[in-house]
């Protein structure tokens, strides 16, 4: 197994129960810890064997680009994204 952390990825989104919130917005800080199974990178070094980080920001990205009341609701659409 492999951990892959990607941390202080700054968004600047609309989340937010008040409307101020919504309004205004507000920088959020994500953090982001992905367990996988790395064996076939690790013993092939070949770049098509292994997680695409990109991928996993462009999706974080997106999903912060998204107004939401709850940042449960945020996390949840990031998490169902990333098994997607």
């Amino acid at each position: 197994m492999g951990k892959i952390e990607i941390e202080g990825m700054e968004f600047y989104a609309f989340h937010g129960h008040f409307k101020a919130e919504q309004v205004v917005g507000n920088r959020f800080l994500v953090d982001l810890t992905l367990i996988s199974d790395s064996s076939e990178a690790a013993k092939s070094d070949n770049l098509a064997d292994a997680m695409d980080y990109q991928i996993a920001y462009r999706i974080v990205k997106e999903e912060m680009q998204i107004k939401s009341h709850l940042l449960e609701h945020v996390a949840q659409r990031i998490i169902d994204r990333l098994y997607d």
